[in-house]
């Protein structure tokens, strides 16, 4: 197990595609609100976890996602309305900067197949695909009423884009069908926060909303969904299809939990505890099975195995001083047979 303190809240969280070890963390300062923005790289499998590269941003980085054709390149989504784009071998800053969104870029994400193709999702209600090659953007989308939040390339469908938003509307887009959906759904009642594609269901997506649910919908019978799972008491922040089995979702919400849930048994599996303000960024390694990182508002960062359920006693307890100084304190935590990952 491994851990790392970072002076920011943290926003968001991804594992590398080429590199096991490697772990990108996007973070705010002033909880995301005002003030500057941290991109970090992390090295889990270091002791103690070792800082590979940073950067201060001018504004909160709300979102992180790796390139799928260059293994140094990353991708944030910027409190400023920009995308901007990093190479973790170059610590002077950002290699290019991507600037049409006119407010909050809070989503991002790399085409697995495409591998020149980007997405954002906007609080100006747009979702745009890019061209990470050429800078430029090739597609605008605004099918939300309301803030987008999210926008998920398929992982079996190049041209196939999921998005959610403040509308309580899941749309699916087809590059190759024009500017409007090829299919929508009002999904729930209430906004929709994240979104993720079953990476062996090509038909699967996966929601997650403020009404504390997360549901399932099958895109060939799109008039209701398959299933809708319960186990968070708080918004639903971000969910992520498991790498290796098909059944599993991870998910992390406002009420600072971490959740495994399984559809094929319907339930909540697994419950982590270990944070103490709101999780805002949770991934699972390509590389290890069951490896998680999360990361939330509080400031200490560790990585670890999931296990079973948490312990009950706060392992990262922080002197309350300390925290409104805005001082970081690195602590791990462990489960009684495994330990999980973690990036706070």
């Amino acid at each position: 197990m491994s851990w790392f303190g970072v002076p920011f809240c943290g926003y968001s969280c991804e594992f590398s595609p080429f590199r096991g070890n490697l772990l990108a963390v996007g973070t705010g300062q002033y909880f995301g609100i005002v003030g500057n923005g941290k991109l970090h790289v992390l090295d889990i499998a270091a002791p103690g976890g070792q800082p590979v590269c940073e950067w201060m941003t001018n504004q909160a980085v709300y979102d992180v996602a790796w390139s799928e054709a260059n293994e140094h390149v990353l991708l944030t989504g910027q409190a400023d309305g920009t995308l901007k784009l990093f190479d973790w071998t170059n610590p002077h800053g950002p290699i290019m900067s991507l600037e049409e969104h006119t407010a909050e870029v809070y989503g991002v994400d790399w085409n697995l197949n495409e591998k020149h193709l980007i997405s954002s999702a906007a609080w100006d209600h747009s979702v745009k695909v890019w061209d990470a090659m050429r800078g430029v953007c090739l597609s605008t989308f605004r099918a939300h009423q309301n803030l987008a939040y999210a926008a998920i390339w398929s992982p079996a469908r190049p041209a196939c884009l999921a998005s959610v938003g403040g509308d309580a509307m899941l749309h699916i887009q087809d590059l190759n069908a024009g500017e409007m959906p090829v299919q929508s759904i009002q999904a729930h009642q209430h906004e929709i926060l994240t979104v993720d594609w079953n990476k062996y269901n090509e038909f699967m997506v996966v929601t997650g909303s403020v009404d504390k649910t997360i549901r399932t919908f099958d895109m060939r019978n799109f008039g209701q969904p398959l299933q809708i799972l319960h186990g968070h008491q708080l918004a639903v922040k971000r969910v992520k299809c498991h790498p290796y089995v098909e059944t599993q979702i991870v998910s992390c919400s406002y009420d600072t939990a971490v959740n495994v849930f399984d559809m094929a048994m319907g339930q909540m599996i697994q419950h982590f505890d270990q944070h103490t303000e709101f999780t805002l960024g949770v991934d699972l390694s390509l590389f290890e099975e069951n490896v998680i990182a999360s990361t939330s508002w509080v400031q200490c960062s560790a990585t670890g195995r999931q296990g079973g359920k948490a312990k009950q006693e706060d392992p990262f307890r922080m002197d309350k001083t300390k925290r409104e100084r805005g001082q970081t304190q690195n602590v791990g935590f462990s489960f009684p047979e495994k330990v999980i990952a973690d990036v706070t």
